[in-house]
C-alpha cells in the first residue's frame, strides 16, 4: 500500500496570470541615462532596507563575454534584447510575493525599440506587465559619466537613448520623474518622498527576519517529493553563488548544483514542518533556533533540533546558509 502523503502538490505558478494587465504598484523603476548614477542610488536605497533588482543588461554582457557569445548590444542587438526581455519577465515574476517597495534597475520598456522594427511580443510584454506608474529617470550627467567593459557607448549615444526613454515611457502611459543632480542621499530622499515612503532606514531586522520566515515557508512548499522545483524557484531566494555549511562541512555552490542536490534530498520527503523558538537578527544575518519535523514517504518521522544561520546580500538574497543539527 502506498503511504499517505498529506497536502496537495504545489503547482508551479510561474507566470500563470490570465487577466492582463498585471499591475504591481510596489514595483518602482529607476531608469534613465546610462552612467547617470543609478547604481550608487540603488545602493543607497538598499542601505535603507529597500529591495532592488539589478539591471539585466550588464549581467547579459558579462555572461556573453564569459562564453564568447554574440548576444552583445554592439554585435547582435536583437539577440541581446531578446535575452533582456526574458530576464525582465523573470524578474517581474520573482518579486510577486513582495509586499514592500521593490526598486528595479530598468524595466521591460527599456528593451522596447522606439523606431527600429521589433517583434510585437516586446510591446505585448510592456502592456501586460505593469510597474508603478511613476518612473524615475536619472538625466544625462556628463561629469560622472564613464565607459567600461560593459558600457562601450559614448555620452552622446547615452543622451540619445535617454531621449528615447522619455518618449517610450510616456507612450506606455507612465509618468516620468527626473531625478535631480544632487547627492546620492538627496536623490534617495527625493524618490522616497515622491512615493510617500519613509526616508529613514527601514528596520533592517524586520526586513531580514521576513526573508528568514519566507525561507522556511519555501522549504515547506518546495522540499517535498511531490512538489515542483525549478532553478527559478531557487533563484527566488538565493544569490547566483552562495555557501552552505552543514554540521561543519562547507560547500561552495550555485543555483544549478543546489537544484541537483535538493532533488535528491527531497526524494523521500512527504512533509516538512518547523517550530521556531526565536528570530535573532544582527545586520544582514538571521539566526533561527528551531525544531524541524520531517515525515518520510515510508512513514518514518525524523525530528531535528537545529540552529539555522542565514546571511543575506543587500537585495535580500541568501549568500550563506549555515546549520548545526542533531536528531532529537
Amino acid at each position: 500500500m502506498s503511504p499517505h502523503i498529506s497536502g496537495q502538490p504545489v503547482e508551479n505558478d510561474y507566470l500563470n496570470e490570465t487577466n492582463f494587465p498585471v499591475v504591481r504598484n510596489n514595483y518602482v523603476i529607476i531608469s534613465g541615462c546610462s552612467g547617470g548614477g543609478k547604481s550608487t542610488l540603488l545602493s543607497e536605497l538598499a542601505s535603507r532596507g529597500y529591495s532592488f533588482i539589478l539591471e539585466p543588461g550588464r549581467q547579459i554582457v558579462k555572461e556573453q563575454t564569459a562564453i564568447d557569445g554574440n548576444a552583445l548590444p554592439w554585435i547582435n542587438l536583437e539577440k541581446f534584447l531578446d535575452l533582456a526581455l526574458s530576464r525582465y519577465l523573470f524578474q517581474f515574476n520573482s518579486q510577486k510575493d513582495q509586499q514592500q517597495l521593490v526598486f528595479f534597475d530598468r524595466g521591460i520598456i527599456d528593451s522596447v525599440q522606439l523606431y527600429a522594427s521589433q517583434p510585437e511580443y516586446f510591446r505585448n510584454a510592456a502592456k501586460n506587465f505593469r510597474y508603478n506608474r511613476s518612473v524615475f529617470l536619472v538625466p544625462p550627467w556628463e561629469e560622472i559619466f564613464t565607459c567600461d567593459t560593459e558600457r562601450k557607448h559614448s555620452f552622446e549615444s547615452a543622451k540619445k537613448e535617454f531621449d528615447e526613454l522619455l518618449i517610450k515611457y510616456k507612450n506606455f502611459g507612465y509618468e516620468t520623474i527626473l531625478i535631480p543632480k544632487v547627492s546620492v542621499k538627496e536623490r534617495a530622499d527625493f524618490i522616497l518622498e515622491k512615493l510617500g515612503a519613509s526616508t529613514d532606514k527601514v528596520p533592517v531586522s524586520n526586513f531580514y527576519i521576513s526573508k528568514g520566515k519566507r525561507l522556511l515557508e519555501w522549504n515547506k512548499e518546495k522540499l517535498t517529493s511531490h512538489s515542483k522545483l525549478s532553478i527559478n524557484d531557487i533563484e527566488e531566494l538565493f544569490a547566483p553563488e552562495f555557501v552552505v555549511m552543514a554540521n561543519g562541512r562547507k560547500y561552495d555552490t550555485n543555483s544549478q548544483d543546489y537544484y541537483e542536490f535538493l532533488n535528491k534530498f527531497r526524494s523521500d520527503i512527504a512533509t516538512i514542518d518547523y517550530e521556531v523558538q526565536d528570530y535573532l537578527n544582527t545586520e544582514s544575518t538571521v539566526v533561527m533556533p528551531l525544531k524541524a519535523t520531517v515525515k518520510r514517504l515510508h512513514g518514518k518521522v525524523d525530528v531535528f533540533n537545529a540552529i539555522l544561520l542565514i546571511k543575506f546580500n543587500g537585495s535580500g538574497k541568501i549568500v550563506h546558509w549555515q546549520e548545526v543539527y542533531s536528531l532529537s
